[in-house]
């Protein structure tokens, strides 16, 4: 599911200790029991170590013995506060940051960040000359969030031989019939859009039922419109082929949408834009950050300040304006913090996307002022 924003930035306010666990979760085939009783006893030990109180251990630990719900692999997000599980998701895919074990005053939603690029929608829609599937994700989830079914009630579906007239003419009542599904589907799909706003829509399934439903879709959705090649059957391998065709054009739709915020910004000798640790913390402070793209291993090397208020990070303890330093952290996570908590939305992008920036750069709501002394 998507992101609970409204709860992590509670969370992220919070100056109350919490305990945190990022995790695999993948189960494996070799002993999957044994696997998941590794990880609680190693969880158990690290939050122990960490001086996490045993009830929000046992809280953690608990849910930990559910089963994910999720395919292989998965990593699991946890957080628990006075005793109580406060943040709990599961994700599909490989780890993308290190494991993360700790306790604290400062949430690092960084894990959840890079598990999950940007939080914006795509569908999935498998049709067939009878009806289609239609199924929209958020990206991070192996479990779609809306699921749509449209399936035909006409006999005439099954396509027939040609060479008589009578057979001839079944099969254009056919050819008719499958028409006017496909037209219920791209109604589904229209619908859908208007609600959910996708980055990108995959179409896979008949050859034949494609091509009805991609002569009727809207203007709009034929934007967002990606064919995924050949007939698609239920075989792992056609399944796993999906899966990468989805992946390649997720990551080239989100860098299309990286580059066009970023060359929006920069335009107008980037009147509209902020290059750099410190002017992007300047912008965060003022809540002037619109977007803000992170290359997480440049930031690797630098660390920040983590404040209790507004203005939520700084460089130096002179620039707290009043508020008390919580931690120093690693910079990756206290601008992410504070982007969460001013409402700037986090894209995490590859070095090559944002150039020589020290590892940050942010668009903006409003232009930059003059010069600070």
């Amino acid at each position: 599911m998507p992101l609970d924003k409204e709860l992590l930035a509670q969370l992220l306010r919070d100056t109350t200790p919490k305990s945190m666990v990022f995790i695999d979760s993948t189960a494996g085939t070799s002993d999957p029991e044994g696997m998941a009783v590794a990880r609680r006893t190693h969880v158990r030990d690290g939050l122990g170590a960490a001086g996490a109180p045993d009830a929000d251990i046992e809280a953690i630990i608990d849910v930990m013995s559910d089963p994910t719900g999720v395919a292989d692999p998965s990593v699991r997000f946890a957080i628990a506060q006075d005793g109580e599980l406060r943040f709990h998701t599961v994700m599909g895919g490989e780890m993308q940051s290190d494991e993360c074990v700790r306790y604290g005053t400062v949430v690092d939603v960084t894990p959840l960040r890079l598990q999950i690029p940007d939080d914006e929608l795509f569908f999935t829609v498998k049709v067939w000359r009878g009806g289609g599937d239609i199924e929209v994700y958020a990206e991070g989830d192996r479990a779609p969030i809306v699921t749509r079914h449209i399936e035909s009630d006409s006999p005439y579906i099954n396509k027939v031989s040609d060479g008589r007239t009578s057979e001839a003419n079944l099969q254009r009542h056919s050819e008719e019939t499958w028409k006017l599904t496909q037209s219920k589907v791209a109604e589904q799909i229209s619908s859908l859009i208007a609600e959910h706003h996708p980055r990108v829509i995959f179409v896979s399934g008949d050859v034949r039922a494609v091509q009805l439903l991609s002569g009727q879709l809207s203007d709009q959705a034929t934007h967002l419109l990606h064919v995924i090649p050949g007939e698609v059957n239920t075989e792992g391998a056609s399944e796993d082929r999906v899966r990468h065709a989805l992946e390649v054009q997720l990551d080239a739709a989100r860098r299309r949408r990286n580059r066009s915020i970023l060359d929006a910004a920069a335009a107008d000798n980037g009147k509209l834009q902020a290059a750099g640790i410190g002017d992007v913390v300047h912008a965060l402070a003022q809540g002037q950050a619109e977007y803000v793209f992170v290359d997480h291993k440049a930031l690797l090397q630098h660390s920040l300040l983590a404040l209790d208020a507004e203005p939520w990070v700084a460089t130096a303890p002179e620039d707290a304006a009043g508020a008390a330093v919580l931690e120093e952290i690693v910079a990756t996570a206290a601008i992410m913090r504070a982007a969460v908590l001013t409402d700037a939305k986090v894209r995490v992008v590859d070095a090559d996307e944002i150039g020589d920036a020290d590892g940050v750069v942010a668009s903006l709501r409003w232009p930059v002022g003059p010069e600070r002394p």
